[in-house]
């Protein structure tokens, strides 16, 4: 079995959001302030995501902060006027060469888009990707999503396994089982945390800006840099603890991270195990399980005193045996 390093302690990692709204569309903030307001917060990247219309703000970026051109693309219902329905991040990826022409900014789309069967989903998907675009499957769980959208249709690259503004709002912010429904059955795709921010107010009590991201370990804190990150699955997502290391060594895969009260490995079809300092309540800040080859993948999640989560992306077993 090989080992390899997926998360290096010694290599820096940024910190993200691929999900947030401006006055561009339903958000409360003009897309200066919004940039701000992350920046404070600590973050090295966003990708400002207004629905239906493409954003490009490279005027924003610096050598210490860079943005994402992107958008959400939604509006696509089963039932006429009716919603939730499929909702899209698109992010704009520089290392490929596109079919077709690349989205200008602001560039604005049909809503709602008409809905012509079953296949309309996965028609979105393609052209979002033809235009030289990743594409996230957003909160399946606000949208009761068919759990067998997650396997029926391919070229989604991840998943958003929380969303912090349908948590406070609707409390239907996890998608992790939709996650492990897409792994079981042979999918290999990454899980994103996001904000879906779209008023920022600090005198909130809950507020809606930092309540999800990720941190992306990237060559370079550029646009093709975290693009690369994301599309190679180095990086993991988190509502609050940290990950510092991730690797597979002599068999085993191992975490560290900050410190948690308990940490889970999923692994699938055996469930993996479940490690915590019970009797004493001590932290929890690494922990290893046994790889046994005829497992598809495994990931890790670990959970701090608040009930706050941090989760790796999976590790495919049949790549440490080929």
């Amino acid at each position: 079995m090989k080992n390899i390093v997926l998360l290096d302690s010694a290599k820096p990692m940024f910190k993200g959001n691929l999900h947030l709204h401006t006055t561009w569309s339903d958000g409360a903030q003009p897309a200066a302030e919004v940039v701000e307001a992350f920046k404070a917060k600590g973050y090295h990247f966003l990708s400002i995501s207004d629905h239906d219309r493409y954003a490009r703000t490279g005027e924003f970026d610096s050598e210490n902060f860079v943005t994402l051109p992107g958008m959400e693309r939604g509006g696509l219902n089963p039932v006429e006027d009716k919603n939730p329905g499929y909702h899209f991040g698109v992010l704009d990826d520089p290392t490929v060469e596109p079919e077709r022409e690349r989205f200008g900014h602001l560039q604005a789309f049909e809503v709602p888009i008409p809905w012509e069967g079953d296949h309309s989903p996965q028609a979105l998907i393609d052209e979002m990707r033809a235009h030289g675009n990743l594409v996230v499957f957003n909160h399946p769980e606000w949208h009761l999503t068919r759990f067998e959208d997650m396997v029926n249709y391919d070229g989604f690259f991840a998943i958003e396994i929380y969303n912090h503004a349908t948590e406070w709002s609707t409390t239907s912010s996890y998608g992790a089982a939709y996650w492990d429904h897409a792994l079981q059955n042979g999918k290999r795709v990454y899980g994103i945390a996001a904000d879906d921010s779209h008023i920022h107010d600090d005198s909130w009590a809950v507020p809606e800006y930092g309540g999800g991201w990720i941190q992306v370990q990237a060559e370079s804190l550029t646009h093709a840099g975290i693009v690369r990150g994301l599309k190679e699955g180095r990086f993991y997502s988190s509502t609050g603890p940290e990950v510092y290391d991730l690797r597979v060594e002599d068999g085993e895969l191992k975490v560290r991270c900050s410190p948690c009260k308990f940490i889970m490995f999923k692994a699938f079809p055996q469930r993996g195990p479940f490690k915590g300092n019970f009797e004493s309540g001590k932290p929890l800040t690494e922990a290893s399980m046994a790889i046994e080859p005829d497992m598809t993948y495994i990931r890790v999640e670990c959970v701090d005193f608040e009930g706050k989560v941090a989760w790796t992306n999976p590790v495919f077993v049949a790549d440490l045996l080929s």
